[in-house]
């Protein structure tokens, strides 16, 4: 089910602090969606998450960050990507946790768009792996298309390609995020999602992730740092208790930029990622600019910790309570 890495692979010639790694292995004959038979917070379509009822997604195996990319690691790996020998340039410098102050650089980065992310996941494969070969994100699917390294050439990035088969650090998908803030090892506040016997409990869509119960009962502030219990500010990452594949703050803290372009209905473009008659590896919306992000915030209610939640901003968006965390093959 999962398994630590500390994301050291590769030789590459930039120092660099170390991330760690869970691995994920989704169920091999997909996850079949389930209409929730509980109360969400609201009604909205947001709130119900992405495996909704009709809808079969199969998710090949991937590593993701034990927690939100801290200030310590996003400073580092900028400092040395904005140098004349390495060429990358960012729209932000990244703010250490929601206001920038302290000596505590183990806070959450924030004040980071979209755009800023995918450039310093590339920047990140380049310090780890010592050459841009094995960069996620491109110009375009062409062979040899150019690597994105200036977050300010904004329609390039807009219209990025994520080469899902190198090696590279990206973002989680919308689909990869919501399984691994859902997993569970039973059906404690949990629904069964597999088939053909195969049990794939995932939390309900009304708990914050890894909570043994719903999102308006103290167990939520057990998990998750949201506004009523985080004193008006971020915090050290992974201090609150980790869900079942061992993730920390995948609820609250900071909410999490994934790279799926955002679309009230997340099976829109689901014809775009069949494979073998099963959709495989979505990657969202396939029209409008905006992006996803979930999770909730220190600056956020209790009702937006839920695993269910959807949310979006544009590309070029900044906030305190948002941030990032990794995604990598296995």
């Amino acid at each position: 089910m999962l398994d630590e890495d500390s994301g050291s692979e590769g030789s590459g010639n930039w120092n660099s602090q170390s991330y760690d790694f869970v691995l994920v292995t989704p169920p091999a004959n997909g996850i079949v969606g389930v209409a929730p038979d509980y109360a969400l917070p609201y009604t909205d379509e947001w709130w119900k998450g992405v495996f909704r009822a009709g809808r079969k997604v199969k998710l090949s195996p991937y590593k993701l960050g034990k927690t939100e990319v801290t200030y310590k690691l996003w400073k580092e790996v900028y400092d040395e990507a904005v140098k004349p020998e390495h060429g990358y340039t960012f729209q932000n410098a990244g703010q250490k946790g929601s206001d920038g102050t302290g000596n505590d650089e183990e806070q959450p980065v924030t004040m980071v768009s979209w755009r800023d992310c995918i450039v310093w996941c590339n920047a990140y494969t380049e310090m780890k792996l010592g050459s841009d070969e094995q960069c996620v994100y491109r110009e375009s699917n062409a062979s040899g298309a150019a690597v994105l390294k200036d977050a300010t050439a904004t329609t390039a990035c807009d219209a990025a390609y994520a080469d899902m088969g190198k090696k590279g650090f990206r973002l989680p998908t919308e689909a990869e995020w919501e399984y691994a803030a859902r997993r569970q090892n039973d059906n404690t506040n949990a629904t069964d999602y597999g088939e053909g016997g195969s049990n794939v409990w995932l939390t309900k869509l009304n708990s914050a992730s890894g909570a043994k119960d719903r999102w308006d009962t103290a167990e939520t502030g057990e998990v998750a740092w949201y506004s009523g219990n985080s004193g008006n500010k971020t915090h050290p990452v992974g201090k609150r208790r980790a869900n079942a594949l061992g993730l920390y703050d995948m609820s609250g803290n900071v909410w999490e930029w994934c790279f799926d372009g955002y679309d009230n209905n997340p099976a829109s473009n689901d014809a775009a990622y069949v494979q073998g008659g099963i959709v495989t590896d979505p990657q969202g919306g396939a029209s409008g600019s905006a992006r996803v992000d979930r999770g909730g915030s220190w600056d956020n209610g209790v009702r937006y910790c839920s695993v269910g939640f959807r949310f979006s901003c544009s590309p070029g968006h900044r906030y305190y309570g948002l941030g990032f965390r990794l995604a990598c093959l296995p």
